[in-house]
């Protein structure tokens, strides 16, 4: 294994001196010409003879030669499936015109994310990667986005090259009706609302709805435009919007609020959107909650937050009668979390309509009870990696498993869940080789929590390309317990679930929390899939 770690490490380095040969073969393309080189010239440097390089030293005293049949012999060399490095891709980005491109390329392949960054020209490099397929998406400023499916075969290393096109960057400002930057002046004005981030603007061809669905992130994807944000030297936000074609509808959003929309025509380089703050600070939501414990008795300095997902403002201490008040908040999903010494954390998910003033009620939080138990493989052995975990009693609607709680599995096998308290726990377990487990926990357990670690089944989900629209999917053990779930918000059309192999129910509920989807899966050997409409 070092030997090969080591071999692709110098064979990648040897490529992208001589990543021309390799994509191209022996004779290679034409060289790019040298600044103030004329053509004849080019052509000549073509034709020089080439002198063999030295081979390059390894760490172990080694060499691999450079010379174009041992990358070859490299690159015909096939992947183990119990080889760590996977396969190496590497190739070029480039726009229709046959330039380079920059950009960042993402590559998913399950569950598994890994990112590459195109180059100045064009060129990329990314290991880890397993044959079977992924999808791949190309981001960057001057380029359109772009997502494709591609499939590796068991070559250890493979090239693959990705054409894209231009954008076509039009200015845009945020000012309010007397002509101040409306970011400065929020910031100023309604600093309650500054934690939750900044401005977006989105664009695309067709028309964009006047009502995006609720995420519980800051910020909403829709469209095909990549909005490009900076500071101007006197604080206030500038940005540039780059666009697929012209004419094109965008819009200016605050998380998935709509507030204004506009049609840029061709020929136009700025485009400037009027917030009125006064407007925007009716959408502003409230909330009140009690704090108390399992007897129902109010406590009193008791940590509270209400925040996007994605985000962490300060937390606010419960008064004597254990009562917290949030103004001033972001309409949409925001997560209620709870963190006080010796007692259960809580995480709670809560949906807020633009201006709404809710109670939530009483807020129980019990003594913290650590959930313990340990994580084998098929033959019974103690196996490391790590865990997450949900309180499925702080689950009273259909909601996503978010609640970022993880925690490592020692060398022996053996976990402990902090701030867990009393009641059914949905558990999820994944080992560095990608074999997983789920399972639900009564907390305090009749009986010893162990998990088998297995290598997981893949079920694809594909949901309408509808921005007014999201979904959660959640999935069911045969006994009716949630064992896993996921949103489906306007960020992608498609989605995978990965669990053990078995049989499976599940429910989709949609942004109004109906029940638009039901069925059965099953994870094993053989992908599934589910559609959504």
């Amino acid at each position: 294994m070092t030997g090969r770690l080591v071999g692709i490490c110098l064979v990648q380095a040897a490529i992208v001196a001589l990543l021309a040969f390799a994509v191209f073969g022996a004779d290679g393309p034409s060289p790019r010409p040298v600044a103030g080189e004329s053509a004849a010239a080019a052509a000549a440097r073509a034709k020089a003879p080439v002198v063999p390089a030295e081979p390059l030293a390894s760490a172990a005293g080694d060499s691999v030669e450079t010379n174009p049949a041992t990358i070859r012999a490299a690159v015909a060399a096939q992947v183990r499936p119990d080889d760590p490095v996977g396969v190496l891709l590497m190739g070029r980005v480039l726009a229709r015109d046959g330039t380079p491109a920059q950009a960042n390329v993402g590559f998913l392949q399950g569950s598994v994310r890994r990112f590459a960054t195109a180059e100045a020209d064009g060129t990329y490099a990314v290991a880890g990667l397993q044959p079977g397929t992924l999808d791949v998406t190309l981001r960057g400023a001057g380029i359109v986005e772009a997502t494709e499916t591609i499939t590796l075969d068991q070559d250890a290393i493979q090239y693959r090259d990705f054409t894209c096109g231009k954008s076509i960057a039009v200015q845009v400002r945020i000012v309010t009706p007397d002509g101040q930057d409306a970011t400065k002046a929020m910031q100023s004005g309604m600093p309650h609302w500054v934690m939750f981030g900044d401005f977006t603007v989105v664009g695309q061809q067709n028309p964009l709805p006047d009502r995006i669905a609720p995420t519980d992130s800051g910020r909403v994807f829709v469209g095909d435009a990549q909005w490009r944000q900076q500071r101007d030297q006197s604080g206030g936000i500038i940005g540039t919007l780059h666009l697929s074609a012209l004419p094109a509808h965008v819009a200016v959003l605050l998380r998935h609020l709509v507030l204004q929309k506009q049609v840029v025509q061709p020929g136009q380089q700025l485009v400037e959107f009027v917030v009125d703050l006064a407007a925007l600070d009716k959408m502003a939501s409230s909330a009140t909650v009690r704090i108390v414990d399992e007897h129902g008795a109010p406590l009193q300095g008791i940590g509270v937050r209400l925040d996007m997902g994605n985000s962490m403002g300060p937390a606010t201490n419960s008064d004597e009668s254990g009562r917290v008040e949030f103004v001033g908040r972001m309409p949409g999903w925001l997560r209620l979390s709870v963190h006080a010494k010796d007692r259960e954390s809580v995480a709670k998910q809560v949906h807020l309509e633009p201006g709404q003033r809710v109670d939530l009620g009483d807020l129980q939080v019990g003594p913290a009870m650590p959930l313990v138990g340990t994580v084998v493989d098929f033959e019974g052995k103690p196996v490391g990696g790590s865990v997450t975990w949900t309180e499925l009693k702080w689950r009273d609607v259909p909601t996503p498993f978010r609640t970022n709680h993880t925690a490592r599995v020692d060398a022996e096998g053996k976990f402990s869940l902090w701030g867990t308290g009393r009641g059914r726990i949905a558990v999820q377990v994944r080992s560095q080789d990608g074999r997983m487990a789920a399972g639900v926990f009564d907390n305090p357990p009749v009986g010893p929590v162990v998990l088998r670690l297995d290598k997981p089944g893949e079920c694809t989900v594909t949901r309408p390309a509808d921005p007014t629209r999201s979904f959660v999917v959640t999935v069911f053990d045969g006994r009716r317990q949630p064992v896993h779930s996921v949103a489906l918000d306007t960020r992608a059309s498609r989605s995978k679930i990965h669990l053990p192999a078995g049989e499976y129910t599940f429910e989709v509920h949609d942004e109004r929390q109906q029940l638009v989807h039901a069925g059965s899966l099953t994870f094993g050997e053989t992908p599934c899939a589910m559609e959504i409409r």
